[in-house]
């Protein structure tokens, strides 16, 4: 009888044991992540979104993270008499998948292509990369197939986009990867600009992407940062192209999640 209750006790034991480790760990709850202040509307809204067009900023949506001092230090330090601009979106999705499951699609570059965005020059929704894939390094322009496989914590990557306004542009892809949290962070590694007016130098706009896996749904954090030369009419179309970018690039990610 007593070897029979300690049989019994030993496979209790192992199951409690196992479904602790099989359960992922995550962020905790929505409200603790992004606080009292943002929170409410973030439930209510899905979506909530600041710009900045100052030299120094201070980001206002960023989430509690284990990222949050590298995403601070990926500010560009921006040169003064610039144009300076820094879109921050918060989003709430209710639904939740794996970081894993996240690293993959943040990995996808080809799946890119399928994005559109509402072009304010033509006035109409239109495709914003005509291409989209990885390469092998910031010299190259041959396509390789999307690495989007195992864990990417701590990798880069790099990859060619064929913008509508900006036109062919490399990017390197840095990965920081956790249990619970997925940062990727673009940074263009040639020099951008609309037509021929070439007022972005590289290095100086940086796209951040944290999404974080919560008991009661998922954060996503996009902030795009950039400095850009003063040239007659490159503000406002900078600022209109950004955020429709933004906005069709987080859109993307969220309907591939």
């Amino acid at each position: 009888m007593r070897r029979k209750f300690i049989l019994i006790s030993t496979i209790l034991l192992l199951g409690v044991c196992i479904n602790m480790f099989g359960q992922t760990k995550t962020s905790g709850k929505v409200k603790d992540i992004v606080g009292d202040r943002f929170y409410s509307q973030l439930i209510r809204d899905g979506k909530i979104v600041i710009t900045h067009e100052d030299q120094f900023v201070n980001l206002e949506l960023i989430p509690k993270s284990q990222y949050a001092s590298k995403l601070k230090s990926n500010l560009i330090q921006k040169q003064p008499k610039h144009f300076y601009y820094t879109y921050e979106a918060l989003y709430y999705l209710p639904k939740t998948i794996t970081v894993q499951r996240a690293s993959e699609i943040a990995r996808s570059i080809s799946k890119m292509v399928t994005i559109d965005y509402y072009s304010n020059t033509r006035r109409k929704v239109t495709q914003l990369y005509k291409k989209a894939y990885m390469i092998e390094n910031e010299k190259s322009s041959a396509a390789i197939s999307d690495s989007n496989y195992g864990n990417c914590d701590g990798k880069t990557y790099y990859c060619l986009m064929d913008d509508a306004s900006f036109g062919e542009t490399r990017y390197r892809l840095d990965y920081s990867q956790s249990e619970s949290e997925l940062l990727t962070v673009f940074t263009n590694t040639d020099d951008m600009g609309l037509g021929l007016i070439r007022a972005i130098m590289p290095q100086d706009l940086v796209i951040n992407l944290l999404i974080q896996e919560c008991d009661d749904g998922m954060v996503v954090y996009l902030c795009a940062d950039l400095d850009s030369k003063k040239m007659p009419g490159v503000r406002g179309k900078i600022t209109e192209s950004m955020t429709a970018r933004m906005d069709a690039i987080s859109g993307w990610f969220v309907e591939m999640m």
